[in-house]
């Protein structure tokens, strides 16, 4: 039996978080007693509302954070309660998706090795219609960085870049494998990564996480392995995209500072 724990924020989104719960209860149901699942929801709204969900096949724990400490933030305040240690999966994830019935049946029967930190599974957008993984098959050059840096320093020009190049042009079609990054929203992390690295502990409100998270596997000299065969839905941007441009912009320059100056 396989023992995975799912760390989920949710921030003004209990809609999303009971249909998230749903998905997951119908999962569980159908892998049946291979897998013993605990999840933990790190609730950043304030003042926090009552989660009224009644699990059938997993236990579930609330955990409020008192205030909004953003996505890595909340993380790491529920697995401070929570440790991540005692599992051999543990999620990261927003509550604006949705499991695929056979998620858990797939996700145990896995046989991964003792390098693979991170395992990025499907995550398809269901308004953009395609695979949000890999977020990036190779490392990110100094250059970009500093030129998203720049950008997001400069929000007039990440508004010209945007009308001058779609954002979802280049339609991804990657094998599975290796990669240096996966997508945000939905993360698998070994246990692995946790004897070697630690709970998370990324001090930036918001954004950057997956690079962040890449260059600790990175210098732990652990694998992302993209596996398309584990599959979650995207509903969209639930929390983030009630921040307005601007706010965007700057979470996105500190925490593409914090990375460069930290990591490169």
């Amino acid at each position: 039996m396989k023992k995975i724990a799912i760390y989920c924020v949710n921030y003004h989104s209990y809609d999303s978080l009971h249909d998230y719960l749903v998905s997951i209860d119908e999962a569980m149901q159908q892998a049946g007693d291979v897998v013993c699942l605990s999840v933990i929801v790190a609730d950043n709204t304030a003042p926090a509302e009552p989660v009224s969900y009644k699990p059938q096949h997993f236990s579930l724990q609330v955990v409020v954070t008192g205030d909004n400490r953003g996505y890595f933030g909340a993380v790491r305040y529920a697995m401070q309660q929570v440790s991540p240690l005692d599992y051999d999966f543990a999620i990261i994830s927003n509550v604006d998706v949705l499991l695929e019935s056979d998620f858990f049946n797939v996700l145990s029967s896995m046989q991964t090795s003792e390098s693979t930190g991170w395992i990025a599974p499907t995550i398809f957008s269901q308004t953009l219609h395609f695979d949000f993984n890999p977020q990036a098959v190779k490392r990110y050059s100094l250059r970009k960085m500093k030129m998203l840096r720049f950008m997001f320093k400069y929000p007039i020009l990440l508004k010209i870049k945007q009308k001058l190049l779609h954002q979802y042009h280049d339609i991804k079609n990657c094998k599975p494998g290796k990669i240096y990054t996966g997508h945000g929203s939905f993360i698998i992390l070994t246990r692995n990564f946790f004897q070697h690295c630690g709970i998370i502990d990324y001090p930036i409100f918001l954004y950057g996480e997956e690079i962040f998270l890449a260059e600790v596997c990175r210098r732990h000299q652990l694998i992302v392995e993209y596996t398309p065969q584990i599959r979650v839905q995207d509903i969209g941007k639930v929390s983030t995209g009630k921040f307005s441009f601007k706010s965007y912009c700057r979470y996105n320059y500190q925490s593409t500072n914090y990375i460069i100056n930290t990591y490169y």
